[in-house]
């Protein structure tokens, strides 16, 4: 039997493609347009905590080592204030000056002002503008003690166990100083709370589940004469792989569906039903993920069941019996533009076409357009 395949359905088909293709160029333009990946974030935030519990352990110099780190990844005016605090912790004036005046030049609106103003200025006078490290001056030793008094007798021996030693006046005091308690993300002030990511939309749920219904398509050579229009129905479950901050995700899963063709010589319809393997990339195209693009390839299995003897989509002028459901492979090719209402709930619209070669004694391809509207719930 020979076959011609229709320049329309060629048309169709190679059109449908150069769409696809722009979407995901388009998609890569705002993908790279996109602010500073939520990853630097990310790792901002948990450079922050690492240096607050070295703070918290008084090992300063790791605390310091650790907020610059952050301070790389998202400049933050608060790693600074944090910075300046250790510093002043370490009695390294200058350095504290330096970093508390970096924070204010970079928080000019910061509501403790006034509070790092001061202590600027009481660093100051240890000796932070020359740069060198001091220490708290011992007290005022310039009032004399009083002159003994001669005329009481000593008193009488005691010979119970003597108190303790006092300290006298001339040691420096001790730093008595208790750092501060480690910063926390509900003031602006004095913490990095401006180096979290902002709120995401993409929560830490892995599975979904998918439901989509929309018109679906046909190319001209799929029969012999006019294919209208019908309508599909999809369900999908899948797996998503990589952390909700990414900007590409991989998502493993299924997809099963139905569709029609009034394509008997009764006008009765023929079922195609089809279960597909569908891996797809997931591109967040907005920081907070509320806007997303899957693109996804799917392969699988296509079944079509009520088919008669001289259906349209045989080919003509043969004497055929049909036997049983009719099997083939499919190809879909897809991509969904998708918003996220809530970390659990997205909707979604999406342009796929499927394919399945010609089969003996059909008449050609059977090629699908299918629009698709629906929602996704992640469990």
């Amino acid at each position: 039997m020979r076959v011609v395949r229709t320049s329309g359905s060629r048309l169709i088909h190679t059109r449908w493609l150069l769409h696809l293709v722009q979407i995901a160029v388009v998609a890569v333009a705002a993908f790279s347009a996109a602010p500073a990946s939520a990853q630097d974030a990310e790792k901002a935030r948990q450079l922050f905590q690492q240096g607050s519990k070295y703070y918290d352990l008084g090992q300063f110099d790791k605390a310091i080592e650790a907020w610059q780190q952050g301070y790389d990844q998202k400049p933050d005016p608060g790693f600074l204030y944090n910075i300046a605090q250790a510093y002043r912790q370490k009695q390294d004036a200058a350095k504290a000056i330096f970093f508390y005046k970096g924070y204010l030049r970079n928080s000019p609106k910061a509501k403790n002002r006034e509070e790092v103003e001061q202590k600027i200025a009481q660093l100051q006078k240890q000796g932070g503008e020359t740069g060198t490290t001091t220490t708290p001056p011992p007290p005022n030793n310039n009032t004399p003690p009083p002159p003994p008094n001669n005329n009481t007798p000593p008193p009488p021996p005691n010979n119970n166990t003597p108190p303790p030693p006092q300290l006298t006046s001339t040691e420096p005091p001790p730093v008595t100083n208790t750092p501060p308690p480690p910063p926390t993300f509900s003031d602006p002030t004095t913490t990095v709370a401006q180096a979290t990511p902002p709120v995401t939309l993409v929560g830490e749920s892995r599975i979904d589940g998918v439901v989509g219904i929309g018109p679906a398509f046909w190319a001209s050579g799929v029969v012999n004469g006019t294919a209208k229009p019908s309508f599909v129905f999809n369900l999908a479950m899948g797996y998503t792989f990589g952390a909700p901050t990414s900007r590409f995700r991989f998502r493993a899963g299924g997809l099963a569906g139905l569709t029609f063709l009034a394509a008997n010589e009764d006008n009765s319809n023929v079922n195609f039903w089809w279960i597909l393997l569908d891996p797809t990339l997931d591109i967040r195209l907005t920081q907070s993920g509320s806007l997303y693009l899957d693109l996804d390839l799917g392969i699988g299995l296509q079944i079509l069941t009520g088919l008669k003897p001289r259906s349209r989509l045989l080919a003509p002028n043969e004497m055929l019996s049909v036997n049983g459901a009719q099997g083939m492979l499919e190809t879909r090719l897809g991509g969904t533009l998708g918003y996220r209402v809530t970390p659990e709930i997205s909707v979604f619209t999406s342009i796929a076409q499927a394919s399945s070669k010609k089969k003996d004694h059909f008449v050609g391809d059977i090629t699908r357009t299918e629009w698709l509207f629906g929602g996704v719930y992640h469990f």
